[in-house]
This record gives C-alpha cells, structure tokens and sequence, in this order.
C-alpha cells in the first residue's frame, strides 16, 4: 500500500480507522441490525447499567443529540430501556433488555472475529509492540501537544 498524498501519522490512522469502522459497521449491520454507533451506545449500556446519556455521549464520544436520537431509536426497537434516575430525578438512565444484550453477545462476538482478522497481518510480538506504542501515544495525546513557544507572561 503506498502512503497517502497526505503524510501525517494521524491522517494515517484516521483513514484506517474510517475504512475499518466501514467495515464493521457493514457487518453489523447486516448480522444484527444495528450501526456501528447504536452499538456503541448498547455496549456502554450493557457494561455500564444505568448510565446516563450524558456519560454515553462523553464516553462514546458523541454528541448529545446525536446520543438522544440514538437512544430513542433503540428504545422504540425494546433494545433498552430509559428510566428515571434513582437518585436524580433529572438523569434518565440506560438499561439494555434482554433483546438488546442478545444483540450485544453478538456483536461482540464478531468484533472480536474482526479484531483477529485484521490484526492476523502481525507476528504475535508485532501485536505486543502495537499494543505498546498504540498505549504510549493514548497518555501522549491526553497530556497534549508541546509544540507551541510558551507565551512570555506580561
């Protein structure tokens, strides 16, 4: 494969990441009948019971509306249900049915399929070296960029 006419490292992890993300969505799709980002918000629902729409839009990375449409696009299909928080009366809290945790084993089950195939191109060690880097840059991107000079206090 060459390298794309734009030759940043975060490009290039981008446009893996969007034709990967294609792919599984396709196949969700198709299997369970759910997008990539319904099933976001089924995983973290699924792992996390009663997690608000607010945590889901931070932790999935969405925007609130967006969350909102989805949530009510499951909840129509009985894949979970909204209730009332129980300590806050102004949070709704997610909880998937039993449907929707049928969908989730599933999927799950396919994503990890997906994650095998995709990564069977890496030696086993290739992999640990992946997941090393992969790791070190997460705490390099969350502790930001040092590339501006510091502004000399007036």
């Amino acid at each position: 494969m060459s390298r794309p006419a734009i030759d940043f490292l975060t490009f290039r992890m981008d446009v893996v990441n969007d034709q990967a993300k294609q792919m599984a969505s396709a196949i969700y799709e198709e299997a369970c009948d759910v997008s990539l980002r319904e099933l976001r918000v089924l995983r973290l629902a699924h792992r996390r019971p009663g997690i608000t729409q607010g945590e889901v839009s931070s932790e999935a990375r969405l925007e609130k509306t967006l969350v909102s449409k989805l949530v009510t696009a499951l909840a129509r299909r009985e894949l979970l249900v909204r209730q009332i928080g129980t300590e806050d009366a102004r949070w709704v809290q997610l909880h998937l049915t039993a449907k929707g945790r049928e969908i989730v084993k599933e999927c799950d089950r396919l994503g990890r399929k997906m994650e095998k195939s995709l990564l069977s191109v890496l030696s086993s060690e290739e992999v640990e070296v992946f997941e090393a880097c992969l790791a070190k840059l997460a705490v390099q991107v969350e502790s930001g960029f040092d590339v501006l000079p510091r502004k000399k206090p007036r």
